[in-house]
């Protein structure tokens, strides 16, 4: 956010068990579990990995070497013995600028017609007024918003938004709100079953190439291509020079 006095998280994931309505992040940040998280960090990725309430999650992140895309890979396995309806929500604020302060009322949010995906721009900008951000899930059963203050509240706080309150998210799009990019995604998981969901955000320089990196990132393979690229280059650069003592 460049925030210059608290420069708080922009990003967030949550998981929601949809019968008893209880929520939590697989990080531990916003929205902390009662349980231990265990953090690792390898070179250009980090793995976040938690259980609750029977709930197993592993979430790993990283950037693409080639392209300008984020992914978030979250995998969940139900270890509670009975059939869990849950679903995963994944929120992102939106800055396009400086500061939030000064982009957020410039900043106009639509659904592509053709991927699915949020698309953002701040056509106010004087360097990168053409440019595009976008937002997009491998799951094709998906509610979004972009409002920022449907998404959280009045006076809400990440740790406890007021949207995991509601069924689904209200799909708000346009020019004039507070903005963000948040996607939902139903899952149902059997007894021992494991699901595998990626999120990707991402920035082009044009709508035609943001859909084609929707479309190019899209899925669990195209995000594990990703992954195994991050290794490969981490290992070529950090391979070169070994030091024996």
């Amino acid at each position: 956010s460049n925030d210059p006095v608290n420069n708080g998280g922009g990003e967030a994931l949550y998981i929601r068990d949809e019968e008893s309505g209880t929520f939590w992040s697989p990080s531990p940040q916003p929205a902390r579990g009662a349980m231990t998280y265990v953090v690792r960090h390898g070179f250009g990725y980090s793995i976040f990995e938690y259980q609750q309430d029977g709930i197993a999650t592993e979430l790993t992140v990283y950037v693409a070497t080639d392209t300008p895309v984020k992914f978030t890979r979250f995998r969940i396995m139900n270890r509670s013995g009975r059939p869990r309806h849950l679903s995963v929500t994944a929120y992102s604020e939106l800055v396009l600028g400086e500061s939030r302060d000064k982009t957020l009322m410039h900043i106009i949010t639509e659904v592509d017609p053709i991927t699915g995906a949020i698309f953002a721009r701040n056509a106010y900008d004087p360097e990168f007024g053409g440019r595009i951000v976008f937002a997009d899930t491998s799951e094709t059963n998906r509610t979004i918003t972009t409002d920022r203050g449907e998404f959280l509240g009045r006076n809400g706080i990440p740790a406890s938004p007021a949207a995991l309150k509601r069924i689904h998210l209200s799909g708000r799009v346009g020019a004039g709100l507070d903005p963000c990019a948040a996607i939902q995604t139903p899952v149902d998981l059997d007894v021992g079953q494991e699901r595998e969901i990626v999120f990707t955000l991402g920035a082009a320089t044009s709508e035609d190439q943001a859909r084609d990196l929707v479309q190019q990132n899209r899925g669990v393979q195209n995000a594990q291509r990703a992954l195994e690229a991050v290794w490969q280059y981490w290992g070529r650069t950090l391979g070169t020079l070994y030091v024996e003592t």
